[in-house]
C-alpha cells in the first residue's frame, strides 16, 4: 500500500513544482529589473505634472529614462541621479514618445558639465579684476526654446534655471540603442510594454493548488497510518 501511495505522491509533487516554477522565476525577474526608455527624437519633453504646459525641457536624444510607472497618455519617470552637480528628477514624459527597451542601459543618463561665465560691470582698476568676473559649473539636463532662442535647462549648485545655451555645446550621443538592434536585427520594440503572460497564476493553476493541498495530508495519513492488528493471533 504503501508503495502505491509513493508512486502516487512523487509525481504529484514533481508536477506542482514544474507547474509554479516559471510564476517564482518570472515574478522575480520583474521584480528586480528596472524599466527603461529610450529617447529617439528630438521633441520629448520632461514635464513636471501631467500637463502638456508644463514641459520643462527636452530630453537628451539617445539616452533613457527609467520608468516608474505606464499610463496612458504620461508615464511617470525618473531622471539622472543625485551627485556632487547632479539631482534625481522625477516627473512625467508622454507615452507614445517613449521607446520602452527590455534590457538595463549601461550609461542610461547624460551627465555633461560645462561653465558659465557672468561679467560685472564695475571697477576697472586692474587690482579688483577678480571680482569683475564669475565663472559657475553648470549641470546640463536638456534644451528649451523660446522662439528662434536655445536655453538649457541646468543644475547651478542648488538651483535648477534657464542659462543662454553656448554656442561651441555639444554632447556625445549615446549608441546603445542603436548597437542593441544592430545585434538583434529586429524592427525596435513597441512603443508600449505589453503584459507577461506569466505574470500570475490562472484560475485553473489555483484550482489545482487547492485540490493538491487537500490531497497532500490524506496521502500522508495513509503512509504514516500503522498497520491494523487482526483481532487474533493465528497459530
Amino acid at each position: 500500500m504503501k508503495k502505491f501511495i509513493f508512486s502516487v505522491f512523487l509525481p504529484l509533487l514533481y508536477f506542482l513544482s514544474c507547474l509554479f516554477a516559471p510564476i517564482a522565476k518570472t515574478a522575480s525577474a520583474q521584480s528586480t529589473t528596472p524599466t527603461y526608455a529610450c529617447i529617439c527624437n528630438d521633441t520629448t519633453y520632461f514635464y513636471a505634472t501631467k500637463d502638456e504646459r508644463r514641459g520643462l525641457f527636452l530630453l537628451p536624444q539617445t539616452y533613457y529614462v527609467k520608468i516608474l510607472s505606464v499610463d496612458e497618455p504620461f508615464c511617470k519617470i525618473e531622471y539622472l541621479y543625485d551627485g556632487e552637480y547632479t539631482q534625481k528628477l522625477v516627473g512625467y514624459a508622454k507615452t507614445e514618445e517613449l521607446t520602452f527597451v527590455d534590457y538595463v542601459p549601461k550609461t542610461p543618463y547624460l551627465t555633461h558639465l560645462f561653465e558659465v561665465h557672468y561679467s560685472i560691470d564695475g571697477s576697472n582698476d586692474l587690482a579688483d579684476d577678480f571680482l569683475d568676473k564669475i565663472v559657475l559649473t553648470c549641470a546640463y539636463y536638456g534644451d528649451y526654446t523660446v522662439g528662434s532662442k536655445r536655453y538649457c535647462y541646468v543644475l547651478r549648485d542648488d538651483s535648477f534655471g534657464y542659462v543662454p545655451k553656448p554656442d561651441d555645446f555639444i554632447y556625445e550621443k549615446n549608441t546603445e540603442y542603436a548597437d542593441y538592434l544592430a545585434t538583434q536585427k529586429q524592427d525596435p520594440p513597441p512603443l508600449s510594454p505589453e503584459p507577461s503572460e506569466n505574470a500570475g497564476m490562472t484560475s485553473a493553476q489555483i484550482a489545482i493548488l487547492i485540490v493538491l493541498c487537500l490531497l497532500v495530508p490524506t496521502l500522508t495519513a495513509l503512509i504514516l497510518k500503522p498497520p491494523k492488528k487482526p483481532p487474533y493471533e493465528e497459530e
